[in-house]
C-alpha cells in the first residue's frame, strides 16, 4: 500500500489529483468557516489552484497530437471522430495558460473553449454508450462460440464502466468553467463537492495505473 502511495504521488498525473483532491477540500471547508481561517483556506486553494497549473501548462502539446492522430486515422468519417477532433481542439487553448491580472480576457477565453471542450467530450460518451456499444453487441451476438462471446461481453461491461466514469467526471467538472463564467452560478460549496467526486474517480484510474 505505502510503496503504491508512493507511486501516485511520485506520477506526474496522480500528484496533480492529489493537490486538486486538497484544493477542493479547502474550498469546501471555506465555506464553513469564518475569519481568519475561511482567507487561509481560500488563500491555500488559490495558490494550489496556479501550481496545478504548472502541470498543465504544456498540455496543448498533448491536444494537438490527438488531433493529429485523428487526422492521420481519418477519422472524420465518422461521428465519434467529429467529436473526438473537437474535443481536443478546443481542449488546447484551455492549456499551456497561466494566470496574470491583465490576463482576464484570455482567462474567459480559455475557460470557454474548456466549457465547450467537456460538452463534446460528454457528447462523444454517450454517442460511444448508446451507439458504439449497440453496434459490438450486435456484432457479438452475429459471432459463434460461448467462451468468446461471455469475453465479449465482460469487456463491453467494462467499457460501458469506463464510459460511464468519464461521464460523471466530466459532467461534474463541467460545472466549473460554467461557475467562472458565470453562466451557471453554483457556488463554493457545490464546485468544491463536484471537484472532489470527479478528483476521486480520474484519481482512481490513475492508481490503478500506477
Amino acid at each position: 500500500m505505502i510503496s503504491q502511495i508512493n507511486r501516485f504521488v511520485n506520477n506526474g498525473a496522480g500528484l496533480e489529483k492529489t493537490l486538486r483532491l486538497i484544493q477542493s477540500s479547502a474550498q469546501v471547508a471555506s465555506v464553513f468557516t469564518v475569519n481568519s481561517t475561511a482567507v487561509r483556506l481560500t488563500t491555500a486553494k488559490l495558490q494550489l489552484a496556479l501550481t496545478r497549473r504548472f502541470f498543465r501548462f504544456f498540455g496543448f502539446i498533448e491536444s494537438f497530437q490527438r488531433v493529429a492522430a485523428l487526422l492521420n486515422r481519418d477519422a472524420m468519417g465518422s461521428i465519434s471522430g467529429w467529436l473526438d477532433m473537437a474535443k481536443w481542439t478546443c481542449f488546447a487553448p484551455r492549456n499551456g495558460r497561466l494566470r496574470r491580472p491583465w490576463e482576464e480576457r484570455i482567462m474567459r477565453e480559455a475557460n470557454t473553449y474548456w466549457f465547450y471542450a467537456l460538452c463534446f467530450s460528454l457528447l462523444g460518451t454517450l454517442y460511444a454508450l448508446f451507439f458504439s456499444s449497440n453496434e459490438s453487441q450486435s456484432k457479438g451476438k452475429g459471432k459463434r462460440g460461448g467462451r468468446k462471446s461471455e469475453k465479449a461481453a465482460a469487456a463491453s461491461k467494462i467499457d460501458s464502466s469506463a464510459l460511464w466514469t468519464a461521464f460523471v467526471i466530466d459532467g461534474c467538472d463541467l460545472l466549473i468553467p460554467a461557475e467562472l463564467l458565470d453562466w451557471m452560478p453554483t457556488g463554493d460549496l457545490v464546485i468544491g463537492s463536484t471537484m472532489i467526486i470527479s478528483t476521486l474517480l480520474a484519481a482512481r484510474r490513475i492508481w490503478n495505473k500506477v
